[in-house]
């Protein structure tokens, strides 16, 4: 990939860069917060659309300039086809067109992402760079040289297809299933020392079954005894019960009897009142009508109609019938009076009823009444179910244990061997496991894929007299022999350089960007433009651009090399003598 124009407004520290990159290595330099580290940046949005300086997409607006409303970026190059494309980023928006498919990009954009990786993350990209890997067959012939069972293994072979961790998860989890089913045998937590060897206890005695049958004789005595002792005093404690309801029952009887003598008062002042309202309803009713106070009689002689009259029998002689409104009017009052009456004589009546009645059931109920339950005979009851039952738990005890003890050994040598089988899953299940971890077979592969890897990193490291950079069968990063988290700022610089080379290199990116170049002593830095020059001139490199601040710009630059400067956000190139 060759960068063949740069053009960046506004990011971050950037104002105006306008950039037709006419060498293979561009040399960026500046003062310190001139804008240096901000070009290398906008060249990794144009590229990946990703920022470095912020996480959330929200936070965009912070990477355009202070003096500025947006920003842009925009890198044009020449594809591994030959066809030129363009990348770019707005700021603050995102929107962005990218180089697709390229995972190995970031690595090359920044030096000291790879070294950043843990051991996890490193294998995998180097299994994807180095192209490492083997096929199920190869995996199969690994396994038997470490003595694996292969059938075992057919079970998880599908899974390499999702890669190792996938099938190393499934046999881990075999491993998991076989513990528990070594556990549920033995009743015991599996350890692999303890399943090599274990063999359950022995019963201290034998067993017969004529002794289990006098077990089981004396339990069911028990639960026939304790059973009988429950109906006892399920017997006392019901007797109780009517008892406690009866008595209940004929208190309320005694308090409705009791009130025979009022009701039977009320009565006969009800009646009265029958009585007193009765004739002057009727009274009412003839006045209302035009009718006389009384009825005319028959005369016992002539049959004509006569009436008494101070004591003496005279002619009936039907007045004018002249209806008494007055009389109208109180005939319905004392209707009403009559009518309430008579209702409270009905329900004078019923309440005097109720009282006899319950009178009545109170005589019989107090003929019926049984004696209440002794409590002494539900305390003696009660105490002979918990000494029974006590007796009972002993004797199912004793019985599960001979029962128990008769079944361990019948299937003593079934136990064993069952426990011995899982354990054997175990051991196998586990060793495929390790097999298929990171630090087995996949490990022996990349180890195998390193090797040339490690040359290249080793031929670069010469060609700048540097220190050479490996990476150890762990996937740890030395340099010069030593861990690369011991290693100073200027070292880590050099390792991170020769490792994003390489990783270009392999990839087929073939472009690098490095920053901070100035961690290097001036005398050491013409090693790194050695270095990078080498690699342009030779092919390995379409593209580097390395950034530092410098005091001033180079004054013989050597062919290949394009010297910018870059002063406050702004860059140009600079005017420099080439060195022959």
């Amino acid at each position: 990939m060759r960068i063949t124009n740069i053009t960046a407004t506004n990011v971050q520290g950037l104002r105006n860069a306008a950039l037709a990159v006419s060498e293979p290595l561009l040399l960026v330099s500046g003062d310190n917060g001139a804008g240096k580290s901000s070009l290398l940046d906008a060249i990794s949005m144009a590229f990946t659309g990703q920022p470095s300086r912020v996480s959330l997409k929200k936070d965009l607006g912070q990477l355009v300039n202070d003096d500025a409303k947006k920003g842009e970026a925009h890198v044009a190059y020449v594809d591994a086809a030959g066809e030129s494309q363009t990348a770019w980023m707005m700021l603050p928006g995102g929107k962005s067109v990218v180089i697709p498919d390229a995972p190995f990009l970031p690595f090359v954009l920044e030096a000291a992402r790879f070294a950043a990786l843990d051991g996890k993350e490193r294998r995998k990209v180097l299994f994807d760079l180095t192209g490492a890997g083997a096929g199920a067959a190869e995996v199969a012939r690994r396994l038997e040289a470490k003595g694996a069972d292969l059938a075992k293994f057919e079970k998880v072979k599908p899974l390499l297809r999702g890669g190792f961790p996938a099938a190393e998860a499934q046999a881990k989890e075999y491993a998991a299933e076989s513990r528990g089913a070594w556990k549920a045998i033995t009743g015991e937590n599996y350890g692999s020392q303890k399943a090599e060897t274990w063999e359950p206890e022995l019963p201290p005695t034998t067993v017969t079954q004529e002794q289990i049958a006098v077990a089981a004789k004396a339990l069911a005595d028990l639960d026939s005894d304790l059973a009988e002792a429950q109906q006892t005093l399920g017997g006392h404690k019901a007797n109780a019960q009517a008892a406690a309801q009866r008595q209940a029952h004929m208190a309320q009887l005694r308090d409705t009897a009791d009130l025979l003598q009022r009701r039977q008062e009320k009565l006969g002042a009800d009646q009265a009142r029958v009585d007193e309202w009765t004739p002057k309803v009727a009274e009412a009713q003839r006045a209302a009508a035009g009718k006389p106070a009384h009825d005319p009689l028959a005369c016992p002689h002539c049959q004509g109609q006569v009436l008494m009259e101070r004591g003496q029998l005279v002619a009936f002689v039907a007045p004018e019938k002249v209806a008494d409104p007055e009389a109208a009017r109180r005939l319905t009052e004392y209707q009403g009076y009559l009518q309430s009456a008579q209702r409270a004589v009905a329900n004078s009546q019923r309440d005097v009823d109720q009282s006899r009645a319950a009178a009545e059931q109170l005589a019989t109920l107090e003929q019926q009444a049984a004696a209440v339950p002794d409590a002494k005979a539900m305390e003696n009851a009660e105490q002979a179910i918990t000494e029974i039952r006590q007796e009972r738990d002993k004797a199912r005890a004793k019985h599960q244990a001979l029962v128990e003890a008769h079944g361990a050994i019948a299937g003593r040598d079934a136990s064993i061997a069952n426990a011995a089988q899982h354990h054997a899953d175990v051991v196998a299940w586990s060793l495929i496991a390790e097999a298929l971890a990171p630090t087995g077979i996949p490990a022996e592969i990349l180890a195998g894929a390193l090797d040339p890897f490690n040359e290249l990193l080793a031929a670069q490291a010469a060609v700048a007299t540097w220190q050479p950079v490996v990476i150890t069968p762990e996937i740890d990063i030395t340099y010069g022999g030593r861990l690369y988290g011991l290693l100073s700022e200027s070292e880590k610089w050099r390792a991170d350089t020769l490792l994003a080379i390489a990783i270009a290199r392999l990839s087929g990116i073939r472009l690098v960007l490095l920053d901070r170049f100035d961690v290097l002593q001036p005398t050491a830095r013409p090693q790194a433009l050695k270095l990078l020059l080498a690699l342009t001139r030779s092919g390995d490199l379409d593209s580097a651009v390395m950034a530092g601040t410098m005091k001033e710009p180079m004054a013989k630059v050597p062919t290949g090399i394009q010297q910018v400067w870059i002063q406050g956000g702004v860059i140009a190139e600079a005017a420099a003598e080439v060195a022959a």
